[in-house]
């Protein structure tokens, strides 16, 4: 399903031939905030029962009415490409810097409240704003993203993305003080949210035949990072501790910056 949506979203991209991928992901970036903010509730005054049926509620009540709103069939035409086929050097390229992100995207999601409440013996509650922090700022930076795209192009945009990634997560880290911790998760967030909905935009780019072989191939890679970086910051975690292994998600976010040029195909229309 993930394949076949950022599919679609190049789709509509090449339609009205401008940047809409950041937006996209942007619901995304909402929907984890939002279910942030519930498990941080849920944790201080709600049951689990009500705090499942609210979920759904939520769900269903932003669900419903998007039906009305998908677009016709037909604009997936030729999405899928022609059989399996082995992935450019260029769209694995692109792959690689997906899982790099992801992997700090995913590191961030599982151990941020670790992390603060480790650093400044939070509350459970407490420490759950530090993700909620993360993803209201990836939300900020997606819905200001496709405008930020159009006037510095992806590669910059990527490049200057990370930059402020390691900048966010290097100062949550160090700081003192909780609340400027979780304000640099903020920031954190703002710097990874465009990243990697313009390597998809990207992979879709590279093939445009079959944008949806493109974009299988980094999202495969991508997604890989999400599941394997938060396990592998914990065994380095127990080797090191909490904070030295998420500075290599520091490290993960400079190395993007530095190859942040292969992200140039998504500006291809």
């Amino acid at each position: 399903m993930d394949v076949a949506m950022n599919a679609h979203g190049v789709a509509v991209e090449k339609a009205m031939r401008r940047p809409t991928m950041s937006l996209l992901h942007g619901a995304f970036s909402v929907g984890a905030m939002t279910g942030s903010l519930l498990g941080a509730v849920r944790l201080s005054e709600m049951s689990e029962s009500s705090h499942i049926l609210l979920a759904w509620a939520i769900c269903l009540a932003v669900f419903i009415p998007c039906i009305v709103f998908f677009l016709p069939s037909a604009i997936d035409k030729g999405l899928s490409g022609q059989g399996f086929a082995w992935p450019t050097r260029a769209t694995i390229g692109l792959g690689i810097l997906c899982f790099l992100a992801l992997v700090a995207e995913g590191a961030v999601v599982d151990w941020s409240g670790l992390m603060l409440r480790g650093r400044f013996q939070l509350e459970a509650g407490t420490a759950a704003l530090g993700f909620a922090a993360f993803a209201a700022g990836m939300s900020l930076s997606r819905f200001l993203g496709d405008r930020l795209r159009v006037h510095l192009g992806a590669t910059r945009l990527v490049r200057w993305s990370a930059f402020l990634m390691a900048l966010g997560l290097a100062v949550a880290l160090v700081v003192p003080l909780p609340a400027i911790a979780i304000a640099a998760l903020a920031v954190a967030g703002i710097g990874i949210g465009n990243a990697v909905p313009i390597l998809f935009a990207g992979g879709g780019r590279l093939e445009p035949d079959a944008p949806g072989r493109g974009i299988a191939a980094v999202t495969t890679l991508g997604y890989a990072g999400f599941l394997a970086g938060p396990p592998i910051i914990g065994f380095l975690a127990e080797l090191t501790g909490l904070t030295l292994a998420l500075g290599l998600v520091v490290l993960a976010s400079l190395i993007i910056a530095a190859s942040a040029r292969a992200a140039g195909a998504a500006d291809a229309y």
